[in-house]
């Protein structure tokens, strides 16, 4: 993103505080004013040239990071910077502008201490925060000059002041010859001041490889010189030290004032905060900022072997996020500290091993023979998981999707190799070995996937967003006893797409509450209509995802749709899936106990087909199973008819009403039907059509009130 790119996306910033706008527009009318950067969720998305500078980062490392990417793991006050950050973020998300100081480290692993101010904003009506750094260096701050006063002091004070300083002093004449030194300097190198008085300090080794020789001609050039050395104690050892040394002229001679500190400890304390820059804290793994560098050292060195290919592979664990959703983050990291065991413990001589963040770890393989090795490599991380990770008794399985960029092949740009095998890695997921080579159709699927995004954001705005109704019918007597809306999208060209071609991207993209919304409104408007016209015991079946059962005005929303459209609650049917049982289980159960209680009936869609708790299935107040198609198209076997059989009976034993989606001919629906009483869905009742056609074709034939429905 270049800076032209910034201004245009940070001129999109707003804020519904008017002394914010003010604000933003002085910023925008002087944008090298400032450091700034935009935070979406936890992660960096832009950043201007100032804020670039700051931390010492290039674009590409900077944006997608997090602010606690730049952060040492405790802050100088002692508190987490990740718990800290967020209690910060989470303020600014709810619309309160926070002010607060932080310590940062630039990419190069410099301190920074900084003052923070987060600014709650929007940006196309998404939440962002407009963040700004302001340097806390006192030493840049400009002052009036004044004497220090010293001039005015008896001579006697300063050198008791010099005796007693924390900081080891010793003088010598032009010669090198020591004349005085302080307590401290006896206390840290170890030397009586007996021994020193008079000596050199070469001829003591006080200096390591002679650095006290090149002091001196620094300080005669320069007048004075500051600089990190290394010091040699009485006994020998060496530790680390800041020195400065300053030629005096006093009584028609020249002196040498040198002092020094101990460091050791500062050093340890820069070693372990780089430590922290550059390794996961969780697993002990280099994060992404190590990665670029090691990859960028693979790349180099891979140069010398023209024969040689190098990989980079971009690992997202399977069902990994059912684990966090079902038992909780501490289960979920446990999980994630034994893959990265698991990992290290194969894979280590063979592969450089990073996490990135969450469940996605990447390894460099630094030089192959061929792509049969990587592909051989890859079998063996996917070996990795056949066995479980075990956790206090609980066996958790999981699997990988691995995604691979070659280079210097493909490309020699770090970030480049890792956004095209994190775009192999989700081609990878629907792959049948979970096992892909970033390639040019994979380039061209992501690019026709961005394309999709970008018309599916624009697409409600244009109207492109229609319904059409199928019928849920009585397998005994074939009157319709439910209307399923579906929604399609009708692209520009005039494709029409199917809901579950698009609904993925709906969710990724975050439209889906309200698409989702409109879609529910315009079915309940669409059935109060049909029950004037034709029959009042019609329902109304409408799929939920999760992302809408989830959000916290759900249950406030249907109460308005009911309200505005007039339709009584016992009239609408929410379809929802077996996944949405398993993500924020006891949250959704209250939510489907609210719904019960409003009469609001509730069907579990594609039932089957996911890998729900069966035992959660008496516990929630589930009206309905719609059995997934693809039991009724394997009818025709015998296994099949005994697998939906006995989907069937448990529906019957839980006294659940059953739906089985799928029906195309007469077969199956005979077959179902001596199977006991239940309601069918699928073409052979009629196939998915607009409004104006299901009441022609349908319930304009309908000659007495349907039934009692799910």
């Amino acid at each position: 993103m270049s800076i032209l790119t910034w201004s245009k996306l940070y001129s999109r910033v707003s804020s519904t505080d008017p002394s914010l706008t003010k604000q933003f527009e002085l910023w925008l009318d002087d944008p090298d004013s400032t450091a700034l950067a935009i935070i979406q969720g936890q992660h960096f998305v832009a950043a201007n040239s100032n804020t670039l500078k700051y931390f010492e980062s290039l674009e590409q490392n900077f944006i997608h990071a997090t602010p606690f990417d730049f952060s040492p793991r405790i802050q100088s006050s002692g508190k987490s910077s990740v718990e800290y950050g967020q209690q910060m973020l989470n303020k600014a998300s709810k619309g309160e502008r926070v002010s607060f100081n932080w310590l940062h480290m630039s990419q190069q692993g410099k301190e920074l201490p900084t003052s923070v101010t987060f600014f709650p904003a929007e940006i196309d009506s998404n939440r962002v925060i407009l963040v700004s750094f302001e340097p806390m260096d006192r030493r840049k701050r400009t002052r009036e000059q004044t004497g220090n006063g010293f001039e005015t002091l008896p001579k006697e004070l300063m050198s008791i002041t010099l005796e007693d300083s924390a900081e080891a002093v010793y003088i010598t004449n032009e010669q090198g010859q020591i004349l005085a030194v302080n307590k401290a300097m006896c206390r840290i190198c170890g030397f009586s001041a007996e021994h020193l008085l008079g000596r050199n300090p070469a001829d003591l080794k006080l200096d390591v490889a002679d650095q006290e020789n090149t002091l001196a001609p620094l300080a005669k050039n320069r007048r004075s010189w500051q600089g990190e050395v290394w010091k040699c104690r009485s006994d020998g050892s060496t530790f680390p030290a800041w020195q400065s040394c300053r030629r005096i002229y006093a009584d028609d001679q020249v002196f040498y004032v040198n002092l020094f500190s101990d460091i050791s400890e500062k050093k340890a304390l820069e070693a372990k905060l780089t430590q922290q820059a550059m390794y996961d804290k969780l697993t002990g793994l280099p994060n992404r900022f190590h990665l670029i560098k090691l990859l960028n050292k693979a790349i180099n060195n891979i140069r010398q072997y023209p024969d040689a290919i190098g990989a980079l592979m971009f690992l997202d664990l399977n069902g990994f996020k059912n684990i966090n959703d079902s038992f909780g983050h501490s289960t979920g990291d446990k999980v994630l500290q034994l893959v990265a065991a698991r990992l290290e413990a194969c894979c280590i001589e063979d592969a450089e091993i990073a996490r990135l963040g969450g469940d996605e770890f990447t390894l460099i393989l630094p030089r192959c023979s061929s792509e049969q090795e990587i592909s051989e490599f890859s079998d063996l991380i996917l070996s990795l998981f056949e066995a479980p990770f075990e956790i206090n008794g609980q066996k958790f399985y999981l699997g990988t999707s691995i995604g691979i960029s070659l280079f210097p092949q493909q490309s020699d740009d770090p970030n480049q190799l890792l956004s095209m095998a994190d775009t192999a890695m989700y081609s990878a997921k629907n792959s049948p070995n979970h096992i892909r080579f970033y390639n040019a159709t994979i380039r061209q699927a992501a690019e026709q996937k961005l394309h999709t995004l970008n018309d599916l954001r624009h697409a409600q705005s244009l109207g492109q967003f229609s319904l059409v109704y199928q019928s849920v019918v009585d397998l005994e007597s074939d009157e319709i006893m439910a209307v399923e809306a579906l929604l399609r999208w009708t692209q520009s060209n005039g494709n029409v797409i199917e809901a579950k071609d698009f609904i993925p991207l709906l969710e990724e993209a975050g439209l889906m509450v309200n698409v989702g919304q409109w879609a529910l409104k315009q079915a309940c408007l669409q059935m109060k209509q049909w029950h004037t016209q034709f029959d009042k015991n019609l329902k109304i079946s409408v799929n939920i995802s999760s992302s809408q059962l989830e959000h916290p005005d759900f249950i406030k929303l249907i109460s308005n749709i009911l309200l505005s459209t007039q339709l009584p609650a016992e009239a609408l049917v929410i379809e929802i899936t077996e996944g949405a049982l398993i993500r924020r289980p006891i949250h959704i159960s209250n939510v489907l106990t609210q719904l019960k209680a409003m009469k609001v009936n509730i069907a579990i869609d594609d039932f089957g087909a996911g890998l729900s708790s069966l035992s959660r299935l008496n516990s929630l107040p589930i009206d309905a199973l719609k059995i997934d198609a693809g039991f009724a198209q394997r009818l025709d076997t015998p296994q099949g008819k005994k697998l939906c059989k006995a989907v069937v009976q448990l529906a019957q034993t839980l006294d659940i009403k059953f739906i089985v989606e799928g029906i195309e001919n007469q077969s199956q629906r005979d077959c179902l039907q001596a199977m006991g009483k239940g309601m069918g869905q699928g073409f052979y009742f009629g196939k998915p059509v607009k409004s104006q056609q299901f009441a022609m074709d349908v319930l304009s034939h309908i000659d007495k009130p349907a039934l009692e429905a799910c």
